[in-house]
């Protein structure tokens, strides 16, 4: 029996930040055990994944290269496996180096770039579909291309992350040459069910191609929008043999498997046929002097793989991710929240509670005073109210700060500041401002009159502003610019309206363990979404304003996802709807309208994170014109 252990890394990267990742991946090849022959390392791990526009900086690349060389002398007696940008023929290829005993064996290109839903790997990248050539590093002629690297008795080849998702896989035609092992680089991100997909790749891969696949994942919120998932994986022979942490607070995470490469041979030999001489392939063979390490540990045999969490705590758990880590890398010292008393604010603010106490627990309960942040100051909330405003919302949202044990909510009227802008403004246009002739610019200041409030005690604390926006409000423009959209981060604008309902529902019921039981919820959810920004007496909801938010989702969907036409959203929804076929068409034909109109603020809107399938965010997926008719 030959035994070989395989580890694969999960790890935390920010662009740029050369130190820290380059100190991240010595760390672990220290700590890592000197019997695993094999460490593989996620996608661009060096440079990190999201630089965007600096790849095209010679400085990155250089840096990058600069930490390669810092690398290699920890590469001793194992094969390490890492990603960075590199520069050759004049483009920039993605790409992962090999390296062995301090010496780097070969470059491996990515072949297929990512370039649809979040990622535009082609604006900077160059898919790599030339022979194998070298390319002078460290003064040395390095190999460059798409290899199979044949060592004592096994042989590997590297699949970088879009390549193993594209239907014509290079691992497919190494598995032909004879590869029993597959590295698969990644930096796949998180979306709600994406790591089951990954599951089923990875899985029927190493059945359908009778060898072993190790694949390695990027983890945390890196750039600011994008939270990469973790969860690395070890396949072979069809079956999950190991699976790592997924959107974990640590630097890094190992997920390592002892295999029996003798069984793999076995099974290739009974079950895998080669029907077809590949005669067109550009893979070329790299061969070295390498034997699998020792092993003392036992096979890893198949365990049972826990259930994926479900929906609402996979946003528990990302959201507050996304939230610990751009909390550090800013700097900032915590977060300052307008809580109205209403769902989105309360679901901000239950998220952040979520993330200091998720953070306590996977780092200690000191990692606050490391990063010298108070953590009794790490939530301010403010209830601003107006004359328009209800008692039960300024109730709501006092119990709520009291129920998650919030040092600091304040209160504070602001009738004064509107009633003296809009005062001033009368007598300047000799105008009588009024609820029956401007009834939008009377709602809009009011939410206006709030964001100088609540930005000066979030900058005087050196906190960042969450803004409360969802991506129901965002797509038919139901915020006031400048006023509730105000905010350095907005943490729940990649989900929709219902899904914020569902969620608060399900942390109602007690779901979360690391919340104080928050009783006020049921109250709140009784109460109908309003944004209270008009007379009591008009009894203003949300939904009469706009729609029923389940219909609102129902054609973003349509309209967003599957890029339908308002005919065919109504074709697609009418059997939903029997007998309101009028109230349907005149609702698509509303949101189309006010979603078009409505571009412009979304140009405008702070950053979030992408949560789901899709989201509205124009700098990270959905493009359209301001202008559009």
């Amino acid at each position: 029996m030959k035994k070989i252990k395989i580890t694969s890394i999960s790890m935390k990267t920010t662009p740029m930040d050369f130190l820290r990742n380059t100190e991240t991946i010595i760390n672990v090849l220290t700590n890592e055990g000197t019997d695993t022959s094999i460490c593989v390392f996620p996608e661009l791990c060096i440079s990190g994944y999201g630089c965007e526009d600096a790849f095209f900086s010679s400085e990155l690349r250089r840096k990058s290269i600069d930490s390669l060389e810092k690398i290699l002398p920890f590469t001793t007696g194992r094969i390490v496996v890492v990603g960075l940008p590199l520069y050759y023929n004049s483009s920039l290829y993605n790409t992962s180096a090999v390296l062995f005993n301090g010496e780097i064996l070969g470059l491996v290109p990515k072949l297929h770039l990512a370039n649809t839903g979040i990622h535009y790997e082609k604006r900077w990248f160059r898919e790599f579909q030339s022979e194998a050539d070298t390319v002078s590093i460290f003064g040395q002629e390095v190999p460059l291309g798409n290899f199979l690297f044949q060592a004592n008795g096994f042989s590997f080849s590297i699949e970088i992350c879009e390549d193993s998702w594209v239907a014509h896989r290079k691992s497919a035609e190494a598995s032909l040459y004879g590869a029993e092992i597959i590295l698969s680089t990644g930096a796949s991100h998180f979306a709600f069910g994406k790591q089951e997909t990954r599951r089923r790749i990875f899985q029927e891969s190493s059945r359908s191609q009778g060898n072993i696949f190790v694949y390695s994942n990027l983890n945390g919120n890196e750039s600011g929008r994008v939270i990469f998932e973790g969860g690395c994986l070890i396949t072979a022979l069809g079956e999950i043999i190991q699976e790592g942490p997924r959107l974990h607070f640590t630097d890094y995470e190992t997920t390592s498997a002892v295999l029996d490469l003798d069984l793999v041979k076995n099974h290739r030999s009974r079950f895998y046929r080669d029907f077809t001489e590949v005669s067109d392939s550009n893979l070329s063979k790299i061969n070295f002097d390498f034997s699998p390490l020792e092993v003392s540990e036992p096979l890893k045999q198949k365990e049972k793989i826990a259930d994926l969490p479900n929906t609402m705590q996979d946003f528990s758990d990302a959201v507050s991710l996304g939230l610990f880590d751009y909390l550090r890398k800013t700097g900032s010292k915590g977060f300052t929240l307008s809580l109205s008393g209403g769902a989105d604010s309360s679901a901000c603010a239950i998220l952040t509670m979520i993330m200091k106490e998720k953070a306590k627990s996977e780092l200690g309960n000191d990692v606050f005073q490391k990063l010298n942040i108070n953590e009794n100051d790490i939530l301010i909330t403010i209830y601003q109210s107006t004359r328009n405003s209800s008692e039960e919302t300024r109730k709501f949202a006092k119990t709520l700060a009291e129920e998650l044990r919030l040092p600091s909510h304040l209160e504070i009227e602001i009738d004064p500041v509107i009633d003296f802008i809009t005062e001033n403004i009368s007598k300047l246009t000799s105008t009588n401002l009024n609820w029956k002739d401007h009834d939008l610019a009377l709602q809009n200041i009011q939410a206006r009159a709030r964001s100088p409030i609540v930005w000066l005690l979030a900058n005087f604390k050196n906190h960042l502003l969450l803004s409360t926006g969802n991506r129901s409000e965002a797509s038919v423009g139901y915020t006031t610019m400048d006023g509730d959209s105000s905010g350095s981060l907005c943490p729940i604008s990649g989900v929709s309206k219902t899904f914020i309902l569902k969620w608060l529902h399900y942390i109602a019921e007690g779901n979360i363990s690391y919340l104080p039981p928050l009783k006020i919820l049921t109250e709140l959810l009784e109460k109908k979404p309003t944004a209270e920004l008009k007379p009591p007496e008009e009894a203003q909801e949300d939904e009469k304003d706009l729609m029923p938010y389940d219909l609102l989702q129902k054609i973003e969907f349509e309209y967003v996802y599957n890029s339908r036409s308002d005919e065919e959203i109504f074709d697609s929804l009418s059997s939903l709807y029997p007998g309101e076929e009028d109230l349907l068409k005149n609702n698509i034909q509303k949101f189309i309208q006010l979603f078009k109109r409505n571009q412009w603020k979304r140009e405008r809107l702070p950053p979030g994170f992408h949560l789901d399938d899709y989201s509205l965010d124009s700098r990270a997926y959905f493009r359209f014109p301001i202008l559009s008719k």
